[in-house]
């Protein structure tokens, strides 16, 4: 067997086009599912994006005997919080037939140049910071997706761990199927906030942006202290969210109103499969936090879900030991399990 090459280039130079067609025959997509992970594999590592003026990138594609094997991305986000000693760099973008001598060859390439940068320590997979693409699905790979859910084939842990990334956080989707118990367990928290005075509309089509920018601040300041989680811009957070937050469909999107009717908190839901509500995000403003809020914004999402005739609901990529974990009281099921990795440079 002939030996395994290495080529790579950064965003800002001429790129090696079998970077961006790997996906599509390792992960057998479709043609639109192929366009548009190469549409968002272009947009991630695009020079002009805000991102790069605190990053540096790095794209790695191996080959044997003329044929690309896989392919991966190595990020220096300057504002990637350090922990202890360990300088992290971060991989991600990867795509990797089941040939572990490829994947060593692409992760070794992509330490080097991490080292060269002065980080100890890979994380991964993430392509630059959590919002865009991270995690690997480790768990779950025969139920049926929802939006936004991280998907791979199977072998890509198994090809992380063989290049000697050890699991470094875990997180998990549980099923919960009696709507009503759920519904019951958030009612003492809804009705305190009710008391409080606390309210919730729908996101507004007609002030669209000022809504958009609602939902960011919330974000940023929601999860602001979570792990690996870096600054953003408001303009790059409209680029990865905007359309897709309008495919979802304003009754799922749920903004809270104090008493002065400000806006303090969101809940976002998307369907899927059709029977089924997943709750993707809620977030809260630390002034407003200590009620309960979180779990009155999650009895409202539920209040919608019972009445427009869902029989099932998800709890989506929690993090582990979060207040969202121990919401369902023992009723939910985990039924998708996700993993970041790290290892040693």
């Amino acid at each position: 067997m002939s030996a395994t090459t290495v080529e790579s280039f950064s965003p800002a130079e001429k790129r090696v086009e079998a970077f961006f067609e790997i996906p599509r025959r390792v992960e057998e997509l479709t043609d639109a599912q192929a366009k548009a992970e190469q549409a968002g594999t272009e947009a991630v590592l695009a020079p002009s994006r805000a991102f790069f003026k605190n990053a540096e990138a790095r794209c790695f594609v191996a080959t044997r005997d003329g044929r690309a094997l896989g392919r991966v991305t190595a990020f220096h986000n300057h504002l990637l919080t350090h922990e202890g000693k360990l300088r992290h760099g971060l991989v991600g973008l990867f795509s990797c037939e089941n040939d572990v001598e490829a994947a060593q060859a692409l992760l070794q390439g992509a330490a080097r140049w991490l080292s060269e940068h002065h980080l100890t320590a890979m994380r991964g997979p993430m392509a630059g910071d959590i919002w865009h693409r991270w995690r690997f699905m480790t768990r779950g790979f025969d139920t049926e997706p929802f939006a936004g859910e991280p998907r791979n084939p199977s072998h890509y842990p198994e090809l992380f761990s063989a290049c000697g990334f050890s699991v470094a956080r875990t997180y998990s989707t549980k099923l919960v199927t009696d709507l009503a118990a759920q519904q019951a367990h958030f009612a003492p928290a809804a009705a305190l906030n009710a008391r409080r005075g606390y309210s919730f509309r729908n996101v507004n089509r007609a002030s669209w942006d000022d809504d958009l920018q609602h939902i960011y601040e919330l974000c940023r300041h929601s999860f602001a202290t979570r792990w690996s989680v870096t600054e953003t811009t408001l303009e790059e957070f409209a680029e990865i969210y905007n359309r897709w937050l309008q495919r979802v469909g304003t009754e799922q999107i749920v903004l809270a109103l104090d008493k002065s009717k400000a806006v303090v908190g969101l809940g976002l839901a998307v369907v899927g499969p059709a029977d089924t509500i997943n709750l993707r995000t809620v977030a809260v403003y630390p002034h407003a936090a200590g009620f309960g809020l979180g779990q009155a914004i999650g009895a409202e999402l539920y209040r919608r879900a019972i009445d427009g005739g869902f029989k099932k609901a998800h709890h989506c990529l929690m993090s582990p030991n979060t207040p969202p974990q121990f919401w369902d009281h023992g009723l939910g099921r985990v039924t998708r399990e996700y993993t970041m990795y790290e290892r040693a440079i």
